[in-house]
Order: structure tokens, then C-alpha cells, then sequence
């Protein structure tokens, strides 16, 4: 078997994210998050959640793109959500005008659901100005060959030319070495009410 080209050897780069990339932005990272422990417990239903997976990143992007923060890789290896300082809470009218797909993903109850737990892990969000990585997530396929770290740096880049501290919550316990790995640092724990998973926030102090 041909041994796959890391990110370095391919050139890969990262760059600003359109709406012409919702689908195939999406679709990279539902397949990344296939086994998040949050994503699980949102969406439940382990017969229904793959198909849901794309739709619930797209509208995330859909809700995020206007600030021009999300990016990804040259072939969709990899992609990023970020949220610019003063941005990074979802107001209740965006679910209102998105409450078509919101309820046709969680249902009534669900969505009830859904925005307690966001609440919950909202609460320790910090408010001091600071770029928010709400998601990033590489391929299955093309994990570990440097693509995450391609389109991490280009925001972090932004961040640090603007002097700004930089946020995000890890789910997995395992991805936070290499969160450290980049200047965040864990600042405690969250533990998501109902049997719900623990969440690692982590810091990046400016640069």
C-alpha cells in the first residue's frame, strides 16, 4: 500500500472558508466528530446521528461564516470553526431564525435539550475579548499526518497579530495534549448535567 502524503509534502494550506464549502466543510468535519463524546449525547440516537452529523455542522457554519473565521485545507483534509472576539455567544434569535433546521435535528424536546446544555457549558465562558475555536476536526483519514495543525495556525496566526488570547473546549481528554501542544492550557473541568460527558476548557493567553 502507497503510504499517504502528510500535509507538509502536499503543500496543504488553509484559507478562509466560503458557503460554496458548507457541504464538503461539513461533511469533513462530521466524520472527524463521529465519536465525540458531546455530539453523542446531543444526538442520541446512534441510528439517526450520522445523518445528522453533516446538517448540524453545516448550520453551525451557516451561523459563522458571515464573520469570515472559519477555514479549511486545500482539499477539505481539515476544517476549523472559529468565532472573532465579542462573537463567540449565539444569540436565542439565531435559533429562531434557523428553528427549522434546529427542530428538524433535536425535535421539541431535544432542542429544549440542546440549548440547557449549551447554557451549562456557556457559563463558564469567559467574556474577556479572545478568538473562540468553537470546532476543528480532521478527516479519519487523514489524521495525524499534520492537516489539523495547518489550519490551526492560520487562525492562531490572526490572533496573535492581533494580540489576542484564544479560547475552546475539548471534549476528548486524549486531544488535549495536543491543544497544549499550540499554548492552550486546561483553566478546569465541566461536567455536563443528565450523565452528559466532562469538557476540558482550555486557554491560550495572547501572543
Amino acid at each position: 500500500m502507497t503510504a499517504q502524503l502528510r500535509a507538509r509534502e502536499t503543500g496543504a494550506e488553509a484559507r478562509p472558508a466560503v458557503w460554496a464549502d458548507a457541504d464538503p466543510l461539513s461533511a469533513t468535519l462530521a466524520r472527524a466528530f463521529h465519536d465525540d463524546p458531546l455530539i453523542c449525547f446531543i444526538l442520541s440516537d446512534p441510528a439517526s446521528r450520522q445523518a445528522k452529523m453533516p446538517r448540524l455542522f453545516k448550520l453551525l457554519f451557516k451561523i459563522g461564516v458571515k464573520y469570515g473565521a472559519c477555514d479549511v485545507t486545500t482539499g477539505y483534509e481539515a476544517a476549523a470553526l472559529w468565532r472573532p472576539p465579542n462573537q463567540w455567544h449565539i444569540p436565542f434569535w439565531q435559533y429562531i431564525v434557523n428553528g427549522v433546521e434546529f427542530l428538524s435535528l433535536f425535535g421539541a424536546g431535544g432542542a429544549a435539550h440542546v440549548t440547557s446544555v449549551m447554557d451549562h457549558i456557556e457559563k463558564r465562558h469567559p467574556h474577556q475579548p479572545h478568538y473562540y475555536l468553537q470546532a476543528i476536526g480532521t478527516d479519519p483519514a487523514k489524521q495525524g499526518m499534520g492537516f489539523g495543525g495547518v489550519v490551526m495556525r492560520r487562525h492562531l496566526a490572526l490572533a496573535d497579530a492581533a494580540h489576542m488570547p484564544c479560547y475552546l473546549e475539548s471534549s476528548k481528554d486524549t486531544n488535549i495534549p495536543i491543544y497544549k501542544s499550540f499554548g492552550f492550557e486546561v483553566t478546569g473541568e465541566i461536567v455536563v448535567p443528565g450523565g452528559g460527558p466532562t469538557i476540558w476548557p482550555m486557554w491560550r493567553e495572547a501572543r
